[in-house]
């Protein structure tokens, strides 16, 4: 799975299982996320990567409450070594590499409430998606109406095919896509306009594909209903 490189994390806001604000990304360690809370009285946060939950298109979500972050891991200086092979964590680290493979390359996307179906992320940030690894995956529109498998992608498009036997196929620039949690892919347009807008019977020609590049994508606004 791709999601939000850890690079661009930095000075994002951080909030708790239990929904308090932890403070901001001071650094990013190799096994680590620093959080600075405060700006006169100052707290650190230590964080082992794997107990953030993901990244929610403005925050970043960690999978403990605010009191087990501060217990654990508030201190001046970055965790040891032997903190990171304990039978809890290694259990923990287990069960988040099954579920996100590539983990370490790249935080979650998830949706910005408990309970709520993941939308796609308002940011402008490039997803590093490895199309070549998307082909059959499933794609969502924004209103997370399923429009079909991915059947080929081309250098700025991908197809999308809808049914089996008398299929319809979509053509869909790469700039739609704003997320991929690692069996979906979701296009920035609702499911009412995706036929009028990509679909077609033959690939589309440089021409087309520019016009639609630089075209806005329709995105879910706070507050809109999906």
């Amino acid at each position: 799975m791709v999601g939000m490189s850890w690079d661009n994390v930095i000075d994002k806001e951080v909030k708790s299982a239990d929904k308090q604000d932890l403070g901001k990304v001071e650094s990013i360690g190799q096994n680590y996320v620093e959080i600075k809370e405060g700006t006169i009285s100052k707290k650190h946060y230590f964080i082992p990567k794997y107990y953030i939950q993901g990244y929610d298109g403005h925050k970043l979500w960690a999978s403990l409450t605010k009191d087990e972050i501060k217990h654990k891991y508030e201190r001046d200086a970055p965790p040891l070594e032997s903190e990171f092979e304990t039978s809890e964590y290694l259990e923990h680290k287990r069960q988040m590499d099954t579920q996100y493979p590539q983990f370490l390359h790249g935080i979650p996307w998830m949706a910005k409430e408990s309970g709520v179906s993941l939308q796609t992320p308002v940011t402008h940030e490039p997803l590093h998606i490895a199309w070549e690894n998307v082909i059959h995956k499933r794609v969502m529109t924004s209103d997370t109406i399923d429009i079909g498998d991915v059947d080929q992608v081309g250098n700025g498009f991908i197809v999308v095919r809808q049914g089996v036997g008398n299929s319809t196929l979509f053509y869909i620039p790469k700039s739609f896509i704003d997320n991929y949690d690692g069996s979906c892919l979701y296009v920035a347009v609702p499911s009412g306009l995706v036929a009028a807008k990509f679909a077609r019977d033959t690939d589309l020609t440089p021409e087309e594909l520019e016009r639609l590049g630089k075209e806005e994508p329709s995105r879910p606004t706070a507050g809109s209903s999906v």
